[in-house]
């Protein structure tokens, strides 16, 4: 077998137990946050579970089944520790490994040196005594072989598993698990034993790759963990200092050293994290995205100096702290006849410095609302894919060409009741005056009644002069013109 899961089972209650000492044949169950009258079971221990008890049972659920059942509140501390151990354990087995779920990690035994897989399992378990938790292993020639067979107590046949305990493990895709359930299916061998091509066709492709799975027909690689670096760094001023010049100054050189380490890790920023401290002992954190991923020091210093430009201190500057969030550099193949921005991040600079001239809400992308109000546009602060151009999809026009009005013009317009609508007869004022040759309508238009909600009557009318205009008429006298047909 080339790989090892190593499956610490409801490691948030073990870490509460063992912290505490409690006996092994105790039931014991962690709840959920909340009130304890209307919260619920998040995991149960092995002895809890002879009760016929499972996580998402109410709590009264569970007391009527084990009065003696051991109630506990989430300790994230002791959690988190737990984990900080655990992960420090399995570092010291294998110099390759992956952190698949919080409790579990998938090894790589390639490079190990062993008697017997046995004998390897003996030395783990007597090995992770010292952490008094519950460990499962499971070995597999692939890593989902490997990591199913973790889930099974007592080193079974991975193919043993039930698809109920599967579907809770929420590890591998089962979507359709009351389907299965329905059809007499209860463990994962009665799966495998489903031809593969029926089953993608009638569930889905996720059923599909959880058959390959069982059959060890899906090799995955493994995705390696790596402690994850900080990208952070410090300068405190010998003198306080009152404007944003000398941290521009120091900023640059710390940059370029932030960046030689992400290069190094071949990570790229994403985010900067700018906190300044002030000598009245106030303080002050922004955080600036960058539209696109950047190793270069010259475009994350230009973020900083477009924020510091419109920043107003309240006092002199003491020390500021600079943390890069980091993320994997942005590849994008270029189009052979189009292309998008050349440096997205200069044009999210532009648009940082119009925003402080003209407002934060008055910069965006227009887009027409979901609404069959005519001519309403919003704009989107959503930042685009600038790397991709974008192919307007441009429907067939089959009218006129309209030149709105905006905002539409106010107008007087000579007209007549003849059942729920007002006919215009001539225009009495505006920039096209005069009586009405031909008309076509009322087209009514509603809505918003949820809201501020809206009605209106539309008119599109012919002058003597055969000019086309379009109308709108709102209870309970507003006419506009909304524009003129070319």
């Amino acid at each position: 077998m080339n790989y090892a899961a190593l499956h610490f089972r409801d490691l948030a209650l073990s870490s509460l137990l063992a912290r505490d000492g409690t006996p092994a044949d105790q039931p014991a169950a962690l709840l959920s946050s909340g009130e304890r009258e209307r919260s619920h079971l998040i995991a149960v221990n092995k002895a809890a579970r002879q009760f016929a008890i499972q996580p998402g049972f109410r709590t009264t659920r569970g007391l009527a089944r084990c009065p003696n059942l051991l109630l506990l509140d989430p300790d994230f501390t002791a959690e988190k520790s737990a984990r900080s151990e655990t992960l420090a354990f399995v570092d010291s087995l294998v110099p390759d490994f992956e952190l698949t779920t919080p409790e579990t990690y998938l090894l790589d035994l390639s490079t190990l040196l062993m008697a017997s897989e046995a004998d390897w399992i003996n030395q783990t378990l007597s090995a992770s005594n010292y952490l008094a938790l519950p460990l499962q292993i499971g070995l597999g020639k692939t890593p989902d072989l490997a990591h199913l067979a973790s889930l099974c107590p007592n080193q079974a046949d991975p193919l043993t598993l039930k698809l109920a305990n599967l579907a809770l493990a929420k590890t591998f895709p089962l979507p359709h698990a009351p389907v299965l359930q329905l059809w007499g299916l209860q463990t994962l061998a009665d799966l495998a034993g489903l031809p593969r091509q029926g089953l993608a066709e009638r569930l889905g492709k996720e059923l599909a790759q959880l058959h390959d799975i069982a059959h060890g027909k899906h090799h995955r690689l493994l995705k390696l963990y790596r402690a994850q670096d900080h990208y952070h760094i410090t300068h405190q001023f010998e003198d306080p200092v009152a404007n944003h010049e000398p941290l521009l100054f120091m900023s640059k050189r710390l940059l370029q050293t932030l960046c030689n380490r992400l290069h190094h890790h071949q990570r790229a920023a994403a985010e900067i994290r700018l906190t300044l401290a002030f000598d009245n002992g106030a303080a002050n954190t922004r955080k600036l995205i960058l539209s696109e991923p950047t190793l270069s020091p010259d475009v994350l210093l230009r973020t900083l100096h477009t924020h510091l430009e419109t920043f107003k201190a309240p006092a002199p500057i003491e020390e500021f702290h600079l943390e890069i969030i980091p993320t994997l550099p942005r590849h994008a193949q270029h189009q052979l006849f189009s292309r998008g921005l050349k440096d997205p991040n200069e044009f999210a600079d532009t648009l940082r410095r119009l925003s402080k001239i003209v407002g934060p809400n008055r910069i965006g992308i227009p887009h027409q609302l979901d609404t069959h109000r005519p001519d309403i546009i919003a704009l989107s602060p959503t930042t685009p894919d600038f790397k991709t151009p974008l192919v307007p999809d441009i429907p067939p026009i089959n009218h006129l060409p309209l030149k709105r009005q905006r905002p539409p013009i106010p107008i007087n317009v000579a007209s007549e009741k003849r059942g729920r609508h007002h006919h215009p007869l001539a225009l009495l004022t505006g920039p096209y005056q005069g009586p009405i040759h031909k008309t076509r309508g009322p087209f009514p238009l509603s809505g918003s009644w949820w809201e501020n909600g809206w009605q209106q009557a539309q008119w599109d009318i012919e002058l003597q002069n055969s000019i086309l205009l379009q109308l709108t008429f709102s209870p309970p006298k507003k006419w506009h013109l909304m524009g003129i047909y070319a």
